[in-house]
């Protein structure tokens, strides 16, 4: 949402991510109501930087969570959490954060699903991981984009700052029936790649819909707080 001040600047209400450097990337947080693909290949943070999101957005900013979890079980996910001494069994108990984890093979379930618990705790955040599901759902291409893109619709205006994952890997992208291409307000790249005898994680914003970007790849690094993004360091600066 734009908030126009008299003397006619524009200034884009954003969420802050909780993240350390990732607000940076796109100066200064993610424009509310956007929803944001994050795409990387397997291990390369998507779902630590999905807890953080959710997790620091409660703690932090007062914004209530909606966690789809569709292929862990919620127990799976708080002990996963808890690594990062990240208590969501509490924000559970609490009633600030919503895990559903039930089996939505049906597309219409999944979206009564969203609308009926982003409204029962006031949610402003909601993840959907792994997105690759939506390919569960259809059949068809054509099918799969309309109510895809129906679903973005109500995720505006439930005015829900939405992230859903993807994985893709070298030898192959799992679409999302063009969800990154005709959807999505935002898409960020985690990688994860080879370099002499180590690893080295970064990340690129693609695109991100109402506000500038860093067009740069920069260093990621998980620690046992979570993602922290060197937002003023060049990629290979500390490779040697």
């Amino acid at each position: 949402m734009a908030v126009q001040h008299h003397n006619g600047a524009i200034e884009i209400d954003r969420v802050k991510s909780g993240v350390p450097g990732l607000d940076e990337l796109i100066y200064g947080g993610i424009p509310r109501a956007n929803l944001v693909v994050l795409s990387g290949d397997p291990g390369s943070g998507k779902t630590v930087m999905c807890w953080q999101f959710i997790y620091e957005g409660i703690t932090q900013f007062g914004e209530n969570a909606v966690y789809i979890s569709l292929e862990e079980s919620e127990q799976v996910i708080f002990q996963g959490a808890k690594e990062f001494s990240w208590d969501f069994e509490k924000l559970v108990k609490e009633s600030k954060l919503v895990i559903i984890t039930v089996e939505l093979y049906d597309f219409e379930r999944l979206k009564v699903a969203i609308e009926d618990n982003v409204k029962a705790i006031n949610a402003k955040r909601l993840i959907i991981d792994p997105g690759v599901i939506f390919r569960l759902f259809f059949d068809r291409e054509l099918d799969a984009r309309k109510r895809i893109v129906a679903l973005g619709k109500m995720l505006r205006t439930l005015d829900v700052t939405t992230i859903i994952t993807n994985e893709i890997s070298l030898e192959r992208e799992s679409s999302l029936y063009g969800l990154e291409e005709y959807v999505a307000d935002g898409v960020i790249l985690l990688y994860h790649t080879r370099l002499k005898n180590r690893f080295v994680r970064s990340i690129a914003v693609l695109k991100m819909r109402n506000t500038e970007i860093m067009e740069t790849l920069k260093p990621l690094k998980i620690t046992s707080d979570g993602v922290k993004i060197l937002a003023k360091a060049e990629l290979f600066d500390e490779v040697t």
